[in-house]
């Protein structure tokens, strides 16, 4: 079974929580979530997005997936922005 991008992206928010101080993701986080994106595309033989279409599709995928209901919890929302925690 392929991973989701839900997965990949609570692997990368994992891996990287040292240097991020912080087990959030959130929308304005551009070039993390074009990471994240791109990771995943190269797993799953996917095509890589750019910053333009990336964003949209990760936190998109978290939003309306099972395994993002599962892996993240919304805690944040105003306008322009949204931010879920790891659970």
């Amino acid at each position: 079974m392929a991973a989701s991008i839900a997965d990949v992206a609570a692997e990368y928010i994992r891996a990287h929580r040292v240097e991020r101080q912080s087990l959030q993701i959130r929308s304005d986080g551009l070039v993390e979530l074009t990471v994240i994106q791109n990771l995943w595309a190269d797993r799953s033989g996917h095509p890589r997005l750019g910053i333009d279409e990336a964003p949209v599709t990760v936190m998109r995928a978290i939003e309306n997936s099972q395994r993002g209901h599962v892996l993240f919890d919304r805690v944040r929302e105003s306008p322009g922005l949204v931010a879920y925690r790891l659970r």
